[in-house]
């Protein structure tokens, strides 16, 4: 079962808000989260850290590290 939660971020004095569709997986969660029109995929490594995946073949330009870096700390106090 698929839910949909809103991501708040602050990056460089700017708000924004990321639609993320959680789901379930076995023991954890994965989250897909469109950045500026590429959907990452968020979920925990071995380590318990959470590490964001871009999809496979993907060639365009990397969403912005610090974007991708403002999400993880949110979803890390969830």
């Amino acid at each position: 079962m698929e839910q949909t939660v809103e991501i708040p971020v602050n990056v460089r004095g700017v708000e924004r808000s990321f639609g993320a569709r959680v789901q379930a997986s076995q023991y954890s969660l994965r989250f897909f989260i469109d950045i500026d029109g590429t959907e990452v995929i968020f979920e925990r490594d071995d380590a318990g850290e959470f590490r964001a995946i871009l999809p496979e073949g993907f060639g365009g330009k990397a969403p912005d590290r610090e974007v991708i870096t403002a999400i993880i700390e949110v979803l890390q106090m969830l």
